[in-house]
């Protein structure tokens, strides 16, 4: 097992001085398990594994080990990579044998999970303890059980009717009813197959009793994922993060199926509609973000080609992409180019943002896609499956509906960094919730920092714009100025406004690496999450 306060070459990385040990996740009993790993001598991969497993019990909405899990891991001696846990549909995917409202809940909605198997191999390959240590604050969440808050009581009651006439009914709902605030909800199930994990690692989800149990779960309600497809899901893979540079510093995040390129596309955008950049958080700043998200948004349904590996590697067409879109929202400034119709991508997920003592920093992205995933659970193993084929086309496409294919995600874990004479440093790192919204509220959270000079709970807290594909654009209700909604209308855009610090604008979770070396954490006021940090 390789320690992370060593580098390749075994030699010994100092501990970064004034460094904090820093969480943030999108609850409080995930933030306390990883400072409770920090505070074990746990390194951050450590922490952030155990927030993980975490999540997958007190946020089951959200994740879980029927989802997809990716990271960006950058270590203290200033290597980052790309831990690539995207998932795959299983070989009998095809629109012949998936209807469009199979596609969108059910059993045969489901990828292959990989989110047990990118915990279990980041923490075999970068963590320093234990795995039954890493995993125990998950198996004593699910066990014990945790108080249900007023979002959770809330995200229940959007899909009870759909929870009733599955399996999720007896795991996930109380008497038939969607648990009440403050009730203490328990998951023994689920603490029976986290255990089991936790002593005999993922090999037992994908080629033991668990996979077993699944694919018989699968075969028994008509689902399409078989002992082969789960015996074939191999470890994630290693990517190198995909960058830019804005204002003077350096952004990294997750190349495709990921939605890191369309972040880096806005970041260019923004540079070139404002090159010297925006003086606060005003209506024109808002009014650029919200044209400059819809216009990447279209332009990535439009030319789906372009926004893969092989499109963005081929040439420099990025670069003169992203000046055609910021000339045709400057071209088009008195009427709409999109179409009507364009609905807004569902879609829920989690982040968690760690940091430890030795520089390493972990953004970790997880998701079952939908609020409650596909809606239906295994209810012996206690968890839900995820419904990401509801993101494939059935059309020609290049994450089109097909055996083995990769769905479009939106995750965009991202680290800024500041580079200098010797070394880069850390500056900013981020992720977040909330399919489409992902991508727009780290944009607004980056922009807030470089540009407006916020601090990161500033950042997290200023109220969002969002454009989507079409006419429409949500706009917080704080930040719906007169003068701002009539400006887009001008545009034609359709302004939609949203109640504060909404639930549907993305949930951000973000570590800011201060000038003095302290660290600050802050946690979305929009859902549960808490930060906390360790001098």
């Amino acid at each position: 097992m390789l320690a992370l306060d060593k580098d390749p070459l075994g030699r010994e990385i100092a501990p970064a001085h004034g460094h904090a040990e820093a969480v943030a996740t999108a609850f409080p009993c995930a933030t306390d398990a990883g400072l409770e790993i920090l505070r074990a001598g746990g390194n951050a991969i450590d922490a952030a594994v155990a927030a993980a497993w975490a999540l997958c019990a007190c946020e089951p909405s959200a994740s879980g080990l029927g989802g997809q899990t990716v990271v960006l891991f950058h270590r203290g001696n200033g290597q980052t990579t790309v831990i690539d846990g995207h998932s795959h549909a299983p070989m009998a995917a095809s629109i012949q044998t998936i209807s469009r409202s199979d596609q969108q809940r059910g059993y045969r909605s489901c990828t292959v999970p990989t989110t047990p198997a990118t915990l279990d191999w980041i923490h075999g390959k970068y963590g320093n303890l234990d795995r039954r240590r890493v995993m125990a604050p998950a198996i004593r969440i699910a066990e014990d059980g945790y108080a249900i808050t007023r979002l959770q009581n809330r995200q229940a009651r959007w899909v009870a009717e759909h929870l009733r006439a599955s399996s999720a009914d007896a795991l996930f709902l109380s008497e038939r009813c969607p648990p009440p605030v403050g009730f203490t909800f328990r998951q023994p199930e689920l603490a029976a197959t986290l255990r089991r994990l936790a002593e005999r690692g993922a090999e037992d989800f994908y080629r033991g009793a668990i996979a077993q149990e699944i694919a018989n779960d699968m075969r028994g309600h008509g689902g399409l994922i078989t002992e082969r497809d789960l015996a074939d899901c191999g470890p994630p893979v290693e990517r190198a993060p995909i960058c830019t540079r804005y204002r003077g510093f350096r952004v990294l995040t997750v190349p495709p199926p990921g939605g890191g390129a369309q972040l880096l596309s806005m970041l260019n955008i923004l540079a070139q509609l404002a090159p010297t950049g925006f003086a606060s958080c005003d209506d024109d700043w808002r009014k650029v973000v919200a044209l400059t998200t819809s216009a990447v948004f279209r332009d990535r349904d439009v030319h789906p080609s372009a926004w893969t590996d092989d499109g963005l590697g081929a040439s420099s067409s990025s670069e003169t992409r992203t000046l055609e879109l910021a000339g045709e929202i400057v071209r088009h400034a008195g009427k709409s180019v999109f179409a009507d119709g364009a609905a807004e991508e569902p879609g829920d997920t989690t982040h968690l943002s760690v940091c430890d003592r030795y520089g390493n920093i972990v953004l970790l992205t997880q998701s079952i896609q939908s609020v409650f995933g596909a809606k239906v659970a295994h209810r012996h193993l206690g968890f839900l499956y995820n419904n990401y084929l509801c993101t494939c086309p059935r059309t020609p496409h290049p994450y089109g509906l097909r055996g083995g294919c990769r769905p479009r995600s939106n995750v965009a874990p991202t680290l800024v960094v500041r580079e200098g004479a010797s070394a880069s440093r850390p500056v900013l790192a981020l992720g977040a919730a909330g399919s489409r919204r992902i991508i727009s509220s780290i944009l607004q959270v980056v922009s807030g920092v470089l540009d407006h000079g916020l601090d990161v709970c500033e950042a997290v807290a200023v109220p969002r714009i969002h454009g989507l594909r079409g006419r429409k654009v949500w706009i917080e209700r704080p930040a719906a100025s007169e003068p701002l909604l009539s400006e887009l209308r001008r545009r034609g855009r359709e302004p939609i406004v949203k109640s504060a610090f909404n639930f549907a604008m993305g949930a951000v979770q973000a570590l800011q690496f201060c000038a003095d070396g302290s660290t600050r954490g802050a946690a979305d006021p929009r859902r549960d999450g808490t930060a906390a940090a360790i001098e």
